[in-house]
């Protein structure tokens, strides 16, 4: 790491991991409370969309998606269930694992905040060097949703027996 040498000040190397994570912290509050704005915060957010792409997912697996533990997920999702996001379809009992869906209400809040993300994404990345950065990103979210996808594909995929 280099010192600046004026007066004691340091300054943190131009590593991209450095750049990435601070950037990222600043963009992180911003989006934040963007969201508050629309009674959502990040993980809300995160739950919503797992929601919209596998409805009817169950508690123990939204909970591994969203990387906490079942007992977290339960006041989160009585929240959501509260103001009207999500609703549980079936009673859990008997064996049988309550699933949870997006409401229509739910999806309407999905759509903006993906609006004000998408708001976010074009003040941050709409000019010169900034806007260079928001095509590689780009780029590279696809490339690891191919990855992703393609290891999913390879797991799911039943082996040949011999």
């Amino acid at each position: 790491m280099t010192d600046a040498g004026d007066g004691g000040t340091a300054r943190y190397p131009l590593s991209p991991t450095m750049i990435m994570i601070l950037q990222g912290r600043s963009l992180e509050g911003r989006v934040e409370d963007s969201l508050k704005g629309i009674g959502l915060s990040l993980r809300r957010l995160g739950l919503l969309g797992h929601l919209r792409r596998d409805p009817g997912i169950s508690f123990s697996a939204l909970a591994r998606r969203a990387g906490i533990k079942v007992q977290s997920l339960h006041p989160i999702i009585d929240a959501l269930i509260s103001e009207g996001h999500v609703a549980t379809v079936g009673s859990g009992g008997q064996g049988r694992a309550a699933v949870i869906e997006l409401t229509d209400h739910g999806a309407e809040v999905l759509e903006q905040a993906t609006r004000l993300i998408a708001d976010h994404d074009h003040e941050v990345f709409a000019e010169g060097e900034w806007k260079d950065l928001g095509t590689a990103l780009t780029r590279l979210g696809e490339a690891l949703l191919r990855e992703r996808t393609a290891s999913a594909g390879e797991a799911a995929a039943p082996t040949p027996s011999a």
